[in-house]
């Protein structure tokens, strides 16, 4: 499964992955889902880790390490999508809807949508749609919400609260949920997954 983040800018898509990583592999401690970072903002899969630890060295290498958008990154980040082997890969697009990311997206499989509102995710849908991404969730990001909500299983909708930086210890049930369906397909795509 090569799963795309979708969702505009700041909707939370960097900390959502690191969260959703970091729950599978508690789920299922032999998977290590495989991270891509599918844009030049500096926010690789180091980024999280090294903000738990330093947020002040952490923002100051994101910056040295943010690049100005060119073609040859979508040809890169494609090239990363279509070679990689992993059972798992969670891609982390920016937040534009465009043809570097349909691109990108031409070998993914999934789609996971983030936005603020409903009507963030609706450009989503239909990028996804375009991309020929099968839905695996809708999560709407509710910053000052104080728990997460499940709306429904299949299809898997949820509201996820404070998607911030550093704040990785409190529950997140419809982040864990979330990882708990993946791994079910994961298994009746006849992966072999402990």
């Amino acid at each position: 499964m090569k799963i795309a983040l979708c969702g505009p800018p700041h909707s939370g898509k960097s900390v959502l992955r690191h969260r959703l990583k970091t729950e599978l592999h508690a789920l299922a401690p032999t998977l290590h889902p495989f991270v891509l970072t599918a844009n030049p903002d500096g926010e690789g899969a180091w980024f999280q880790p090294a903000y738990e630890n330093d947020p002040a060295a952490a923002l100051t290498l994101k910056k040295t390490a943010k690049q100005r958008w060119t073609p040859q990154h979508a040809d890169l980040y494609s090239s990363w999508v279509r070679n990689t082997t992993a059972p798992l890969v969670l891609i982390d697009l920016g937040g534009v809807i465009d043809d570097s990311n349909r691109q990108i997206c031409a070998l993914a499989t999934h789609a996971l949508l983030l936005a603020p509102s409903e009507d963030g995710l609706l450009p989503w849908r239909a990028f996804s749609t375009d991309c020929s991404l099968t839905p695996l969730a809708e999560l709407l990001s509710d910053y000052h919400a104080t728990e997460d909500l499940i709306y429904t299983r299949e299809p898997f909708r949820a509201s996820v609260h404070r998607l911030e930086r550093g704040e990785l210890s409190t529950p997140r049930p419809a982040i864990s949920a979330l990882a708990a369906e993946i791994l079910r397909l994961l298994h009746l795509r006849d992966l072999h997954l402990p």
